[in-house]
C-alpha cells in the first residue's frame, strides 16, 4: 500500500504550495471595483457637486496607474453620460490600480482617487477558496494514507486536479506574475497525477 515516505513527501509539497497562497492575500480595503485582467473595461464614476450631480457642462478626466505605478491612462477626458463619466481601457497586469478623477464644473474644481483590482477570474478574495479546497483534499489523502486506503487517496486527488486546472485558467488573486501562477498550477497537477497514478497502481495490484 501507499508508504509513509510518499505520505510525508506529498504533505510537504502541499504545505509549500499553500504558503504562497497565504502570503498572496492582499489588503483590498480601498478597492472599489474588481475586473478580469486583459478584458476591455468600461470604467465609470459619477460626478457630484455639493451632494448633487454635476451640471451637464461639467468635464472629467481620468489618470490610471498600473500596479507598478507606470501610466496606463494619462489625463484622458471622459464621456459625459449625465449620471456618470466613463472611459474604456484594457488592463494587462494582475494587481491593484490607482485611478485619479478630476472634474471641472464651471468655476468649481474637484478630484477624487479610486482603486480597482484585476484578477485572473474577475473575482476578489479567492485565495481562501484555494486553501479550503487544498485543505480538504489533503485531509482526505491523509485519512486515506492512515487507513492504507488507496481509493480514498485517489478521491483526495480530485480536489488537486480541480485547483490545478482552475489556477491555469484563472490565476491566483494576489499573485501578480502570471508565470508564477502557471508554475503553481502545473506543480499541483503534477502532484495530483503522481499521487493518483500511485494510488491507481496500488488498487490494480491489490
Amino acid at each position: 500500500m501507499v508508504n509513509n515516505n510518499m505520505k510525508i513527501t506529498v504533505m510537504l509539497i502541499l504545505m509549500i504550495l499553500i504558503m504562497p497562497l497565504v502570503l498572496a492575500a492582499t489588503d483590498t480595503n480601498n478597492v472599489d471595483d474588481v475586473f478580469k485582467v486583459n478584458t476591455l473595461i468600461d470604467y465609470k464614476k459619477p460626478c457630484f457637486n455639493n451632494g448633487t450631480y454635476c451640471s451637464g457642462s461639467a468635464t472629467c478626466n481620468y489618470t490610471v496607474l498600473n500596479p507598478d505605478n507606470t501610466l496606463l491612462v494619462n489625463n484622458l477626458q471622459a464621456t459625459n453620460q449625465v449620471a456618470y463619466y466613463n472611459i474604456s481601457f484594457t488592463p494587462s497586469d494582475i494587481g491593484i490600480y490607482k485611478v485619479d478623477m478630476t472634474c471641472k464644473d464651471g468655476s468649481l474644481n474637484g478630484a477624487e482617487t479610486f482603486y480597482f483590482e484585476t484578477t485572473g477570474s474577475g473575482f476578489q478574495d479567492t485565495v481562501w477558496f484555494y486553501i479550503i479546497i487544498l485543505g480538504i483534499s489533503a485531509g482526505i489523502m491523509v485519512l486515506g494514507f492512515s487507513l492504507k486506503d488507496a481509493p480514498m487517496v485517489l478521491l483526495g486527488t480530485f480536489g488537486l486536479y480541480f485547483i490545478g486546472i482552475y489556477t491555469l485558467l484563472n490565476g491566483i488573486v494576489g499573485i501578480r506574475d502570471l508565470t508564477t501562477t502557471w508554475a503553481i498550477g502545473l506543480i499541483i497537477l503534477g502532484v495530483a497525477f503522481y499521487v493518483s497514478a500511485k494510488a491507481s497502481w496500488e488498487i490494480i495490484n491489490g
